[in-house]
């Protein structure tokens, strides 16, 4: 498995580089599209986290920039429908944070945006994926609705177990609920808890 390729880079094209290692090997990469464009100048050293995806046809190499990115990849392939030229898609037309959000948020038309994922296979990625995320971290998510009291109800939840995607769906529907009924938002963190609690 080549996971790390370091080396020079000598070409580029929209979704995929060439790197010529130390030792005269030159590789082409497929990346994300626009992470070509995002790379220093030709000639600059890089450093791509890769993923090697061995077919009956043909070796096929996958780079990005981060760790986390290389797994998020590594995610999408999982549901039946998605192989790694759609998930590079998924990739390439959304930022990496934005596809996390969008599975934990159950959002099927954010995944739809993409060339190629039609209403079956963002439902797929969606029921696959939703709660299986947790240990990519918040790769940026959005902010809680709430504020530092809502993040910490958040984090409460998901102590006691529940999943990201559940914690931040119960405790949005405990503030709803608290504006409809025309309460003080801002409880202290223990009654938001307790009163998303019945939402899980």
């Amino acid at each position: 498995m080549i996971r790390r390729l370091r080396g020079e880079l000598i070409g580029r094209a929209e979704g995929a580089v060439e790197v010529l290692t130390g030792d005269g090997v030159g590789y082409e990469v497929g990346v994300p599209l626009g992470l070509a464009g995002r790379l220093p100048p030709e000639g600059s050293e890089v450093e791509l986290h890769t993923v090697l995806v061995v077919r009956d046809d043909a070796f096929e190499l996958f780079g990005f920039e981060t760790p986390r990115d290389r797994e998020l990849f590594q995610r999408l392939r999982v549901p039946s429908g998605v192989g790694p030229r759609l998930a590079l898609a998924i990739l390439g037309a959304l930022r990496p944070e934005r596809v996390v959000r969008a599975i934990r948020a159950k959002d099927h038309r954010t995944l739809q945006t993409v060339s190629g994922v039609g209403k079956k296979t963002a439902e797929r990625i969606v029921i696959e994926l939703a709660d299986k995320l947790d240990d990519l971290g918040d790769m940026g998510d959005d902010p809680v609705p709430g504020g530092g009291v809502a993040a910490a109800a958040v984090q409460a939840l998901r102590g006691l177990g529940y999943p990201r995607s559940q914690s931040e769906n119960a405790v949005s529907r405990a503030m709803q609920g608290l504006a409809q009924a025309g309460e003080e938002p801002d409880v202290g963190a223990e009654e938001l808890v307790r009163r998303a609690l019945q939402h899980v």
